[in-house]
């Protein structure tokens, strides 16, 4: 096993949070919404690493890989929001809160920023750069996956229907193609 503070394993963390977090919005917008079978095993491991991650952050230093303190924040919600699958998946009446599709997508969506990141080597910055991706010609196929999911939630936040799960799952939809495309990349 990779120690737990080096970049491998926080890439691989990252990687298998946002896996887990898309695999649950998705469930959650089913027709008829339940926890995946994965949950009860999956998130807390998950939810115990981001506490590793968390203590170990300030202690590994790299020139391309630092845990800055807006993401760290991120990975404490992100446990938070894990514990709070493991109890739902493990109570005798599991139900699911109406907004968890939302926040899972929503931290899916940061570790895919993070993710991003990472792969063009670059710091993680505190806040997205959608100045620079506009800016630029020669946008990568990630670049306008985030560029249209940028412009499907500003449409959503405008729109008289801004609640209407349908909008959800086209962002759901667009981070499974967003996937599915960087695995083929990757073969």
């Amino acid at each position: 096993m990779t120690e737990l503070n080096g970049p491998y394993s926080d890439r691989q963390w990252i990687e298998q949070v946002n896996d887990l977090l898309i695999e649950v919005a998705r469930a959650a917008l089913a027709d008829i919404p339940k926890l995946p079978g994965t949950v009860s095993t999956s998130a807390l491991p998950l939810a115990q690493q981001a506490i590793a991650i968390k203590n170990q952050a300030g202690l590994y230093q790299s020139t391309n890989w630092q845990w800055q303190e807006a993401h760290l924040d991120w990975v404490g919600r992100v446990r938070e929001f894990l514990l709070e699958l493991s109890r739902i998946a493990l109570s005798d009446r599991p139900s699911l809160p109406e907004n968890i599709a939302h926040r899972a997508l929503m931290l899916a969506e940061t570790a895919q920023d993070i993710q991003e990141a990472l792969e063009n080597s670059e710091p993680i910055s505190t806040s997205a750069t959608n100045e620079n991706r506009e800016g630029s010609r020669n946008l990568d196929v990630n670049g306008r996956f985030n560029q249209l999911r940028d412009q499907i939630k500003t449409e959503c936040s405008g729109s008289v229907n801004a609640n209407d799960p349908l909008w959800q799952q086209v962002l759901t939809l667009l981070d499974v193609a967003q996937t599915q495309y960087n695995d083929l990349r990757k073969n």
